[in-house]
Order: structure tokens, then sequence, then C-alpha cells
């Protein structure tokens, strides 16, 4: 497609169900097939709606048409002139939609930041997070011939391993992780324990995951409402691998797995308090990945976002995650607003002084 070619947009509320043939479009062009979909985005809208919002907030669809089709989708949150990816806690990957036949990843991009001057005249930022090395490249790039700055900051980072075998992978892992399962797979051999496997959410499901969470030092989830939701579409989907690990007949320790192709993913893990002494994740992770690994030809294991110690004696590989907030420098207050965020990073780099997270890259 050619960058003269005139795009159609319309905006559809993310909140409230679209109409069917915009949900196929966004489910076959999605850029994972689990948390970036049609349903992720309506689940967690409704989700912010009712747990995070606030009055100024709108979110939505904004689509761009080509003679018509559909082309291109982002899911936005709009916040008077600043705009975001509707993303949370809950999200560790976010993209946007487009059509692969007819457009490049970084024209995706360059069409919806000229788009939004069309349907955001006056938009000041977008805000993107988390944004993976080979997506802030293509975002960069996009941005390029563009009258707007690139600032980009520390967002997380992503543990994640590679393996052909389980065997293979077990036999690179650190003595210290063999040794500390050597001992707890001891301790738990002076008591009656079982690892049941849940493929399927139902109301049992449903009590013990939250029965383990609630007994957690987890902080409390402000509803249950977005995790209910991803379990019994996982398990209409044949993505879900809840691993409930029992001691004694007492649910101990949880492991919410999910598939996506040849990876599986951690998404949730707890154990319960009074289970602590016998350190249950050490032997529900192991059986997991090997039951994964070996049951379901898994070739990919990532921990998704967080930098927990333990994370690094499972995984071989980190990748740092950023963020990014593109600011709009058609206007006064873009210009100055990009200018105050370059001085302030010339004066750290000049004083060693922090003044916030977000670092220039443009």
């Amino acid at each position: 497609m050619s960058d003269k070619r005139t795009y159609n947009t319309e905006v559809y509320q993310a909140d409230k169900v679209l109409p069917e043939h915009l949900q196929l479009w966004l489910n076959k062009h999605n850029s994972h097939g689990i948390y970036s979909t049609c349903e992720w985005f309506y689940a967690l809208s409704q989700f912010k709606k009712r747990h995070q919002h606030t009055a100024a907030v709108c979110y939505c669809w904004l689509f761009m048409f080509d003679q018509g089709v559909p082309c291109i989708a982002i899911a936005l949150e709009t916040n008077a002139r600043k705009l975001k990816l509707i993303t949370n806690f809950y999200t560790p990957f976010c993209d946007i939609f487009y059509d692969k036949t007819v457009l490049s990843h970084t024209d995706a991009w360059t069409i919806i930041l000229n788009q939004l001057s069309i349907n955001y005249p006056e938009w000041l930022s977008l805000e993107i997070a988390p944004v993976f090395p080979d997506q802030f490249a293509i975002i960069k790039t996009s941005t390029a011939i563009l009258p707007v700055s690139t600032f980009q900051y520390h967002f997380s980072v992503n543990y994640h391993s590679n393996l052909t075998d389980f065997a293979t992978y077990w036999s690179s892992r650190s003595s210290r992780l063999k040794n500390t399962y050597q001992r707890r797979l001891k301790t738990l051999a002076k008591h009656n324990s079982r690892l049941d496997i849940y493929t399927e959410f139902d109301e049992e499901v449903k009590q013990l995951y939250w029965q383990i969470y609630q007994q957690s030092w987890k902080i409390q989830e402000p509803s249950e409402d977005f995790i209910n939701w991803l379990m019994v579409w996982a398990g209409q989907n044949k993505k879900l691998q809840l691993g409930v690990l029992r001691i004694d007949e007492q649910p101990a320790a949880f492991q919410l797995w999910l598939l996506e192709g040849n990876t599986a993913s951690i998404y949730k893990l707890a154990q319960d308090k009074q289970f602590d002494s016998f350190s249950p994740g050490t032997v529900l992770t192991k059986s997991m990945i090997e039951r994964l690994s070996e049951e379901h030809n898994v070739q990919r294991i990532d921990f998704l976002l967080g930098n927990d110690d333990f994370k690094s004696l499972w995984m071989d590989s980190k990748t740092d995650v950023v963020g990014i907030e593109i600011i709009n420098q058609t206007s006064i207050s873009g210009k100055a607003f990009a200018l105050m965020y370059k001085l302030r990073d010339q004066i750290k780099q000049r004083t060693g002084i922090n003044f916030s997270r977000r670092s220039v890259t443009k």
C-alpha cells in the first residue's frame, strides 16, 4: 500500500461487542493468539472500566479501512490529549493488528500515527508498553519521518528458554537448582502429595485457584473477574494448563500456564503460606515443564514479565522490555514537552541525577 492512500477510520467502543466481521478480522490478524485478541481486549476493557476507571477515560477500537476493507486496528485508551494502548498489570505483551498480506509492521505503525492526527487532532502523547526489542526497532523506524519524538523507559524484563527435549533442558540446570529440587522432593516423599492438571474451567477449579491465592503472600486482586474470564476462555480454546499440587490432600500451590503454538507461558502462580516450608513451587515448576515438553511438545518456556530472582535458575535468556512514549510535536505544547524530556536527559547524563523513568531515543 502506498503512503498516499486515503484511509477511512471508524471508532468502536472496546468494552462493547464488535460486529462479527470485525471480530473475525481481528482474530485473523492478531499479533499473539492470547494476549492480542479481540476477546482479550474486550475483557480487559470491561475490567478496567469496572475496577480502574476514571470518568475522563474512554476505551475504543480505532479501525482503518482501505476501500472499505479493514487493514489496521489499534485498541486505545484515551484520556483528554493522552493516548495509550489498552493495557494494565495483566498485560505481558501488546501490539497493533494489521493485514500482513498488504502492509509491513513499520508501515502499519506509520499509518496509525498519521491517522491519529485526523481522529485526535489535539493528541499530545501515545504510550505503548510493554515493548520488546524487535517491536521497539519497528516503532522507532516508523516514526523517523514523522513530526514526533520517541522516548523510552525501562519497563520490565522477560525470562525465557528454548528447549528441544526435557532431559537436555534439565541436565543444563545449575547444581544449586537440582540439589534444591532433590531436597524438596525428599521432604514431600514423607507426605501424601500429587499433581493434578486442569484443562477446563469449572466451579471446582475456581474454588481451588482462589483458595490458594487468598492464602498466599500475593497482593490480592481487585476482582476475580479477569482471571476467571481468562481461564474460561483458555479452557474453551485448549490453551489452559492449571497445575495444582496437593500435600496431604490439601491444595498447596498452583501454576497457571497458557499454551500458544509450541510456547508455554507461566501466567500466574501462588502457594498457600502454610506450605512455605515445603517450597512446593520448585517441585511444581519442574513437573509442569517436564509435562509440557513431553506431552505437548513445547519448545519454548516463557516466564513473561518480572525480574524475580528464581526465574534465572529456570531460564536461559533474559530480555529487557521497555515502554515507549511518542510525543506529537505539531503543537507548541508537544514541542515543549519533548524539549523538557531532552533537557532532563542531558542533565541526567552530566550530573547523574535521575528525574524519571523515561529516556530519550530520538
